[in-house]
């Protein structure tokens, strides 16, 4: 979901359209979210395939190439994100300052992850650089376990704003970081 939905932002970055209110925060920093769309794009479709141990045994040159592209994706993708948290000047209703705050520490903690992942298998400790990859990969997945919680709620009760919204969308890298750990803790 995240992935089309950064396809129709792109091509609406793309077109000359009239600013509107609800894409006048996207037109103001054009070049960032296209770069932060096309990076984590990559980094969650390509990621994913990180993790499969068949390609990684049978393929590991393939794992090594993939890795040197979605580790730098997964980066600038966390980069950009938290340079468009902290430049925008979000409605109350899009971001209050919960999530604001998370914003700010998901995207911290996703350099952390990768950059912890890399220095870990530059010294060959293959264990780790999995685990942190785990964690950096699921904190790059909260916008679309977002949809998967505030889609329902929408549905059900219409668009959830303020703290409510706050929370769902808190919540979602609460869940992906949760489970995150429950897979990378040693039997």
């Amino acid at each position: 979901m995240p992935v089309v939905a950064g396809v129709v932002r792109l091509s609406g970055l793309a077109s000359s359209g009239a600013v509107t209110p609800e894409n006048v925060r996207f037109v103001a920093m054009r070049a960032t979210v296209a770069l932060h769309i096309v990076c984590a794009s990559l980094s969650c479709a390509i990621g994913a395939f990180q993790f499969d141990s068949v390609l990684r045994q049978h393929l590991p040159c393939l794992h090594r190439i993939s890795g040197r592209l979605v580790a730098p994706c997964g980066i600038v993708a966390a980069l950009t994100g938290l340079w468009m948290a902290a430049d925008h000047a979000m409605p109350a209703e899009l971001q209050g300052r919960l999530l604001y705050r998370v914003r700010i520490v998901v995207g911290l903690a996703m350099v952390l992850a990768v950059g912890v992942s890399i220095r870990a298998i530059a010294q060959c400790r293959v264990v780790q650089h999995r685990s942190w990859m785990v964690r950096a990969y699921a904190l790059g997945q909260g916008a679309g376990t977002q949809v998967l919680l505030v889609l329902p709620v929408t549905v059900m009760a219409g668009t959830p704003t303020f703290i409510f919204r706050d929370v769902l969308m808190a919540s979602a890298w609460a869940l992906n970081v949760t489970f995150a750990g429950s897979i990378t803790r040693p039997s």
